[in-house]
Formats: structure tokens, C-alpha cells, sequence
């Protein structure tokens, strides 16, 4: 038997490409006088029960394919009983993935106009194609994107990563923020009106992408039992508002990872009282003739509107009026202070009297003629607002058990009239808080006591005199 030289062998593959987990075959290709087919990978002779050899040798199968353990290199031998000749190394590329899709991101959160950029990483042979979706559209076909921020890159965005050698298909997720500067929020209040004592609220109105709402009072964060906030914190609520604690100023301000604004200063204007009216304090005695103002006064915000009553009907409508003082102007004045946001009311009253001048008191006698031993009455007569009456004997007051005065001093007795002791002058006096005056002094002229006697002739009379 002669043997001629053996020509190297190639190795042929069964498929165009080997992918992981499948089922692949390299066949040793060569012409000649054959006797016998050997392989080796990586040196070594082929063993392990992932491995099956044709029963001439032939054929190498290889199952379940894996990337580390079956790449190569694969070899095969030829042989006869002279010659033998060996393949060119044979590196199988196995075909895997995608693996795990991940998108390499720094965060999830960004400010707009911010330049970022999404890569998306999945370990595959070949290189997997990538698709990008935002929101469910495609945005891309690259395994990196660049976009800057704006409200419209909101959103979820989902990376595709498709190996089309091993048919894998993977995805990752990741849901991007983009936030836009705040605008400056304002407060509302509930009512037009803040009014001590009544409940009041102020609302931190805004638009835009809010987190979360802080209040401040005077620069600090309010607290207290009568501060209640709204679970969104929103709405602040001041029970029984009081005008020296709840005048403020407040601000809210609203936050979001990125951005923050405050409301400009808000100064509560409370409404309140009146608080207790009070007439400016001035006598309640004028003559007549004077230029009297009436002032009232009550703290109240706004300020309180002012009703003057004078003797129950109405005489001015402002806080103060004035007046040139008549016996008209005499009884009682009301100031009615009123605050119409709050619906109080308060009053206070003052009495005037107004006293014009007396004039001159004049002394009549209770009879014509002042006898002595005899009783004898004089009386003040007078008109006007008269308070009180006063006697002058002699520039005296009167004095001793024989001058008697009635209850009001008007009337003034004396007893048992004796001429040397009860000629006078009597003056008598009146006045009231202002004025005074005095009569013309009255000379009393005593005569004796006439007597008829009837031991005399008829025609005569007795006077006599002690």
C-alpha cells in the first residue's frame, strides 16, 4: 500500500453562527488517504460530556453552547500510517445576549436646560442594536442620546436592546423629572375682612411643578394652638384672631427639588372694636355763650363712624362737633361709635347743664308793716336755675335762736322782732355753678305794738313799745 502526502484540512461549521446555549457542530473537511480524525481544543484532546464526536471522528458537536467555555481554538488532525497534517486554528465567535439592559444615568431629576445624556449598556456579540422610547415613542436608535432639558423630556423612558444573531430582546426603565423654575406665589384670604375674634384664612396660591408649601410669621415658622395648616399645608388657619399677634407679615413659599419662591409680604389688616368709647374729658357745667367742642373717641380699625344724640335725637354725625352754649344745649349727649366690618357697637353718654346769668333777687315781706314782738318773714324772690339762697344781715350771715331759715334758705323768720337788734340791712343772695347775684339791701322798719285799752276813753289807744 503506498501513501501519498495528506493535505491540511479546514473545518467547516454547520451553521453560519454559533449561539450560546445551542447546539453546534465543526466538521474536519480534507481529501487524501484517511485513516483516522482526531480534535484538540485549546492543545488538549477534546472530552467532557458536553461534547460528541461522530463515530468516525469526523464531526465535533458541541451542546449548549457558553461564550467561556467553547470559544476555542478548535483543531483537527489527519492520519494514515505515514503522514498526518492539522487545521489552521478554528476560533468559534458564539453569538450571545443581550445580558441585562442597564440605563447608566446620574439621577432621575433635573432642572431645565440641563445637557443629559442617556446610555444604555447591555453585554451582546454582535453589539445589540439599540431603540429609545419615550412615553412609548421612539426618540432614538443609538445606545446614547444628549437631550437639554425641557418640560417636555418629562416622562418614562425605556431602552430596547435586541441581539437579532440570538433573537434576545431587553429592556430597562427610567422615569426622568424635569423641573422648571417656580413663580413667585401669592396669598389669597378667605374673606375680604380679617375681624378680631373671628376665624381667618390665607391660602398660598401658585402654579407649577409643587412639592411642598412652608408658611412664615414675621420670618419664623408659625406655630401654636391657635394656627392650625391644611394637610398640603396650603391653607393656613388663624382661630380668634387677635390685632397685636396675627398682623403679621406672612409669606409662603413653595419648593421643589431644584427651585424655590416666596410670596411677597403679606401684613393682615385687622379689623376691630370699637373698643370702649369715651367722651373727651371736659366739664359738664358751661354759661351760656361758650364755644364747646365734644370730642368722642373709640380705637377702631377701620376707623369707627360717630352718631351724636342729644337728648335721644340725632345733632351730628362726626367724631366731634361744637356748639355755642344756650339753655337749648341743656340734657344728655350719646356718642354712638359704630364699625361696620365688625358689626360692634359702643356708647358713652355726658350730661351738659348750661346756666345763663341770674339776675337780680328781690326781698318781699310776709306782711306790710314789721311789728315788734311780732314775727316777721322775708323772702328771696328770684328766677333762674337758682342752687341755692343765701341771707346777709348786715354784711353777716345770719345767727341765733330768734332767725329761722326754711328748708331751701329762701324764707327768712325772725322771731319776736325787737327794733334796736332786727333793723338789718338783709340782703339775700342766689347763684348756681356760674353765676351769682345779690338783692338791694332791705331796711326793716320796726314799729311798736298798737294796744287798746278799755280803762281808757274809747276814743284813745295805747302804743307801746319794750
Amino acid at each position: 500500500m503506498i501513501y501519498a502526502p495528506l493535505s491540511k484540512p479546514t473545518i467547516v461549521t454547520s451553521n453560519i453562527t454559533a449561539v450560546e446555549t445551542k447546539d453546534f457542530s465543526l466538521t474536519c473537511q480534507a481529501t487524501g488517504q484517511i485513516h483516522a480524525y482526531q480534535w484538540f481544543i485549546n492543545g488538549v484532546a477534546t472530552a467532557g460530556s458536553r461534547i460528541q464526536l461522530s463515530p468516525d471522528k469526523r464531526t465535533l458537536t458541541l451542546s449548549r453552547l457558553t461564550r467561556r467555555d467553547n470559544k476555542g481554538p478548535y483543531e483537527c488532525e489527519i492520519r494514515n500510517p505515514f503522514y498526518s497534517n492539522r487545521s489552521h486554528p478554528f476560533t468559534l465567535d458564539v453569538a450571545y445576549g443581550p445580558d441585562i439592559a442597564t440605563i447608566d444615568l446620574i439621577s432621575n431629576q433635573f432642572a431645565t436646560g440641563i445637557n443629559v445624556t442617556l446610555s444604555c449598556v447591555a453585554d451582546s456579540n454582535p453589539p445589540a442594536q439599540f431603540t429609545w422610547l419615550q412615553n412609548g415613542q421612539s426618540v432614538s436608535n443609538s445606545a446614547s442620546f444628549s437631550i437639554i432639558t425641557s418640560l417636555n423630556h418629562i416622562g418614562n423612558y425605556t431602552c430596547i436592546a435586541t441581539n437579532s444573531f440570538t433573537g434576545l430582546t431587553r429592556t430597562a426603565n427610567k422615569t426622568l423629572m424635569i423641573y422648571a423654575p417656580l413663580s413667585k406665589p401669592t396669598i389669597v384670604t378667605s374673606n375680604i375682612t380679617a375681624v378680631e375674634t373671628k376665624d381667618f384664612s390665607l391660602t398660598c396660591q401658585a402654579t407649577g411643578q409643587i412639592h411642598a408649601y412652608q408658611w412664615f410669621m414675621k420670618g419664623v415658622a408659625p406655630a401654636g394652638s391657635r394656627i392650625q395648616l391644611s394637610p398640603d399645608k396650603r391653607t393656613l388657619t388663624l382661630s380668634r384672631l387677635t390685632r397685636r399677634d396675627n398682623k403679621g407679615p406672612y409669606e409662603c413659599e413653595i419648593r421643589n427639588p431644584f427651585y424655590s419662591n416666596r410670596s411677597d409680604p403679606f401684613t393682615l389688616d385687622v379689623a376691630y372694636g370699637p373698643d370702649i368709647a369715651t367722651i373727651d374729658h371736659i366739664s359738664d357745667q358751661f354759661a351760656t355763650g361758650i364755644n364747646v367742642t365734644l370730642s368722642c373717641v373709640a380705637d377702631s380699625n377701620p376707623p369707627a363712624q360717630f352718631t351724636w344724640l342729644q337728648n335721644g335725637q340725632s345733632v351730628s354725625n362726626s367724631a366731634s362737633f361744637s356748639i355755642i352754649t344756650s339753655l337749648n344745649h341743656i340734657g344728655n349727649y350719646t356718642c354712638i361709635a359704630t364699625n361696620s366690618f365688625t358689626g360692634l357697637t359702643r356708647t358713652a353718654n355726658k350730661t351738659l347743664m348750661i346756666y345763663a346769668p341770674l339776675s337780680k333777687p328781690t326781698i318781699i315781706t310776709s306782711n306790710n308793716t314789721a311789728v315788734e314782738t311780732k314775727d316777721f318773714s322775708m323772702t328771696c324772690n328770684a328766677t333762674g336755675q337758682i342752687h341755692a339762697y343765701r341771707w346777709f344781715i348786715n354784711g353777716l350771715a345770719p345767727g341765733g335762736n330768734r332767725i329761722q331759715l326754711s328748708p331751701d334758705n329762701r324764707t327768712l323768720t325772725i322771731s319776736s322782732l325787737r327794733r334796736t337788734e332786727n333793723k338789718g340791712p338783709y340782703v339775700c343772695e342766689i347763684e348756681n355753678p356760674l353765676f351769682q347775684n345779690r338783692s338791694d339791701p332791705f331796711t326793716l322798719n320796726v314799729t311798736c305794738e298798737y294796744i287798746a285799752s278799755s280803762y281808757m276813753v274809747p276814743s284813745y289807744s295805747l302804743v307801746v313799745c319794750s
